[in-house]
């Protein structure tokens, strides 16, 4: 407190304010003009406190880069815990918007917290005073506007933020602050991908382990052990300000990153942008959105991984094997096998005798209820030879349909060329007429048949013909040699000949090939493979075709 006394009155008290100079700047809800940097806000509160002779200052507070929408702002904490101490009872800002865009928050604080406390609060552009109240009904509509125009302005920049960065996500551009592993920003362009040499090679690893039947959890034995540090590891030894979400910020691999790296299409060169959203402009958090709503533009980039190798990834990732604990690796016919009765799958099992180790598959549901299903079981030496007889079998029918389409093309080219030809010859021919009729012209102008008019319509008209000829006549040749089936694939036929000739079964060629395997209770086997289509159409071909 002070006093001071003039002639005419007796001593008086005067309260002194003892004040926060809160300032706030934020890039992105539009605070980008130079009256609202933090040099401008201090100048006009410092020099609006200078004119108060009741006012002091306690402390300056400064949340640079901080949104509006949110009061999760370091000094504004740290103001706020002046305030519950009493060291500070004025809080002044440049207007109302430097102290928040939330409508209900800034209104919790102006309306409840603030006279609760006892504290005074000035908006000096805004002519908002508590000190100075104007009755509490003006008070409240004067604030309550203003709070909803700020919450406003923050609502429609944030949607027009997201429109634009939606736009340029559709475009294919990369928006987001670190490239994907395996991939860098290309120093000419930073919204295009190029490829990193270094972490492509651990990508390409992984998918080349999980192909040759390797397990998840194996796979990120190996890459530990190798010392392979993790993608968010590797960003930060790259320089990178990539905060870690593991707990320490671990360098390890997790089963997590290994099955995340196999399910991002980004490898095959898609741009899949847009998988989280924030909640609200009001809050920071995010949400995983539906893959339906995924931002997703093909060919954006070099692939690391073919679309060939990623779709047998993905094909191996649904059928949920399971790798052994043991050795990592997944049993050949993990995921294919299932009951032809009771629809469930197969476990493997294994009988250990003095003489010899047997291994066979057995009905989960007879295997924990004996009496819901029967045992339906299948020794493994079995299964192996009949599957791969039938893949041999299927091989064979691929390689003879791709021989009758083979010819079938060939006879097609040739009945197609013919035809050409046939054209070929009438074009030329005409072509060859109407050059020798411009030839005649000019002798017919020479010798008064032809006027001078009639010589340069009769001009023109050929010229046209000939260079319309001249065009079919290229077309024609360029036609040459290319059948109608040159362009047409059965994919029966690709996937099931380019295995050759086959003397043992892999886990990436079942996944590729087969669907799945029904057990009878007979021990008969119902094989359905996959292209089942293709492989129907093929072998109408090869009925069909000619002997």
């Amino acid at each position: 407190m002070s006093y001071y006394r003039t002639a005419e009155q007796s001593p008086r008290v005067i309260r002194t304010y003892r004040a926060a100079l809160y300032i706030r700047l934020s890039k992105e809800d539009g605070d980008k003009t130079e009256s609202d940097s933090v040099v401008n806000q201090k100048r006009l509160l410092t020099g609006f406190v200078d004119r108060q002779p009741d006012i002091d200052v306690h402390d300056c507070y400064i949340d640079d880069g901080c949104s509006g929408a949110t009061f999760n702002r370091p000094d504004f904490l740290r103001m706020m815990a002046d305030v519950y101490a009493g060291r500070v009872n004025c809080v002044i800002v440049k207007d109302s918007s430097r102290f928040g865009r939330n409508a209900s928050e800034s209104g919790r604080y102006i309306g409840e917290i603030f006279p609760k406390l006892q504290v005074r609060y000035i908006a000096v552009n805004d002519a908002i005073d508590s000190g100075r109240s104007q009755g509490a009904a003006i008070d409240f509509l004067n604030n309550s506007m203003r709070g909803m125009i700020n919450e406003y302005y923050v609502a429609a920049n944030s949607e027009s933020i997201r429109s634009t960065l939606d736009m340029e996500r559709r475009k294919g551009d990369f928006i987001g602050s670190f490239a994907k592993y395996g991939y860098k920003k290309d120093p000419a362009d930073r919204h295009k991908l190029v490829i990193d040499e270094e972490a492509a090679a651990i990508v390409r690893l992984i998918y080349r382990m999980y192909l040759s039947g390797t397990g998840i959890r194996a796979i990120v034995r190996h890459l530990n052990d190798s010392a392979v540090v993790n993608p968010s590891t590797y960003k930060r030894q790259q320089g990178m300000n990539f905060k870690s979400r593991s707990i320490g910020g671990s360098a390890l691999w997790s089963d997590k990153t290994v099955r995340r790296t196999l399910r991002d299409e980004m490898y095959i060169g898609n741009m899949v942008q847009g998988k989280f959203r924030k909640i609200s402009y009001k809050d920071k958090a995010i949400r995983a959105c539906s893959e339906d709503d995924w931002i997703r533009v093909c060919g954006t980039h070099e692939p690391i991984i073919s679309a060939e190798d990623f779709a047998r990834v993905q094909r191996m990732l649904d059928r949920r094997a399971k790798a052994s604990p043991v050795t990592g690796e997944v049993d050949l016919f993990s995921g294919l096998l299932r009951c032809a009765d009771c629809g469930h799958a197969l476990i493997k099992k294994t009988s250990h005798n003095p003489d010899k180790t047997y291994v066979y598959y057995r009905c989960s549901t007879y295997n924990k209820c004996k009496g819901a299903c029967t045992a339906h079981t299948l020794r493994y030496e079995r299964l192996y030879q009949c599957v791969l007889g039938c893949i041999q079998r299927m091989v064979d029918i691929a390689v003879n349909a791709d021989e009758v389409m083979k010819q079938l093309k060939e006879k097609q080219t040739a009945d197609t060329n013919g035809s050409l030809k046939i054209q070929l010859e009438k074009q030329k021919a005409e072509l060859n007429r109407v050059m020798q009729r411009m030839a005649d012209l000019y002798p017919d102008f020479k010798d008064g048949v032809i006027n001078a008019e009639q010589y340069r319509m009769n001009k023109e008209k050929y010229e046209q013909e000939q260079k319309r000829l001249q065009a079919s006549i290229a077309k024609l040749n360029a036609s040459l040699g290319s059948g109608e089936l040159s362009d047409r694939t059965n994919d029966f036929v690709e996937h099931f000949k380019r295995h050759g000739s086959i003397d043992r079964l892999t886990r990436p060629l079942l996944t590729e090939l087969i669907d799945q395997i029904t057990v009878c209770a007979d021990g008969t086997l119902d094989i359905t493979f996959n292209f089942c289509d293709a492989f129907a159409r093929a072998q109408q071909l090869t009925n069909d075709a000619p002997a």
